[in-house]
């Protein structure tokens, strides 16, 4: 029998903390494609907002 996995949500502000994380390790790859992650999913954040009538 397969096992049902739920995928985890996120939002633009939950990058902020692995972002700190990978500034420490000194782990530039992986701190260029959270930012790279956390912009794009910015955007589309903004985005939805713009097409559900949400304003901040």
């Amino acid at each position: 029998m397969s096992e049902f996995k739920e995928r985890m949500m996120m939002c633009s502000e939950d990058y902020d903390e692995m972002i700190d994380m990978a500034l420490a390790m000194n782990n530039k790859e992986w701190f260029e494609e959270l930012v790279k992650k956390q912009k794009r999913l910015r955007e589309l954040e903004i985005e939805m907002r713009g097409e559900l009538g949400v304003l901040d």
